[in-house]
């Protein structure tokens, strides 16, 4: 007697089972298997001829194989409104994936040259894969800008860690070696301010000196023959009003030097004694 007791009831139910089992059959599907066979030598299609299909523009045409007509049945329920989304595998040939792989090739040596981005094919996409770069670049000077804030605070964060861990000499020179860099930096400034001609003339040659003396001699005579014109168009009234302000302006120059005298000699009181002699 065996020792599983349920041993002889287990295997008649499995022998069952197997020959319930239908039989599959060999013969085809009615749906005809699509041509495998690659493609003739010369074989350089320009579209594909079917509405059930979508290339996009950077594979290549010859990926996929000669259709019979737009209207052609791909496979068992493909298409774009049916229940297998994938109908182009029912385009391949034998050479499909060789022709894939060498495009995805391509594609990859085209976008390390150009710096990661896509590259366009289709001259219709050259506007959108320009406002795509800029957006790209825009992202990356962001990036850019935070990462350098993060470091410059870091910067400033270690100096001062260093200064808290510094001693009173060491702050000492710290603080000379800042008060000189400024020195230098306001330096710089004002001499950058200062007008560059002085510069040049300080370093002009004699020759140099006489020409630009005769330019400059002829710049005011210019100035003073455009003057003497503008006087000869005036009209009589403006004349008068032309000649009034220059006699106030010279006897404001007149009554100024006159206080100035007038101050300076009572500064000093000799000139009371001198004044009283000459009486």
């Amino acid at each position: 007697m065996s020792k599983n007791p349920l041993r002889s009831f287990i295997q008649p139910v499995i022998i069952r089972r197997l020959c319930d089992k239908p039989k599959l059959s060999n013969k085809p599907s009615n749906t005809p298997r699509p041509p495998k066979d690659p493609p003739d030598e010369g074989y350089k299609p320009t579209s594909v001829d079917h509405n059930g299909i979508d290339v996009p523009p950077f594979v290549r045409p010859s990926s996929f194989r000669q259709f019979s007509g737009p209207d052609e049945k791909l496979g068992p329920g493909a298409g774009k409104a049916l229940p297998y989304k994938n109908p182009t595998y029912f385009g391949y040939h034998r050479f499909s994936f060789m022709e894939l792989t060498s495009t995805a090739v391509e594609l990859r040596d085209e976008r390390r040259l150009d710096g990661g981005l896509q590259a366009a094919i289709e001259a219709d996409e050259e506007t959108e894969c320009g406002e795509a770069q800029l957006e790209t670049m825009k992202k990356l000077e962001g990036e850019c800008d935070a990462i350098l804030s993060n470091q410059a605070k870091k910067m400033q964060q270690a100096e001062e860690k260093c200064l808290q861990e510094m001693s009173e000499e060491e702050l000492k020179e710290w603080c000379k070696k800042k008060e000189e860099d400024i020195k230098k930096k306001e330096q710089e400034k004002m001499e950058a301010k200062s007008s560059p001609k002085e510069k040049k003339i300080q370093d002009m040659s004699e020759e140099e000196l006489k020409a630009w003396c005769q330019k400059k001699e002829e710049d005011i005579k210019k100035k003073e023959q455009e003057k003497e014109k503008k006087v000869q168009d005036m009209s009589e009234e403006e004349l008068k009003a032309w000649c009034q302000k220059k006699e106030e302006d010279i006897k404001k120059k007149e009554q100024q030097k006159k206080d100035e005298e007038t101050k300076a000699c009572a500064e000093k009181p000799k000139c009371e004694g001198d004044e009283n002699k000459k009486d």
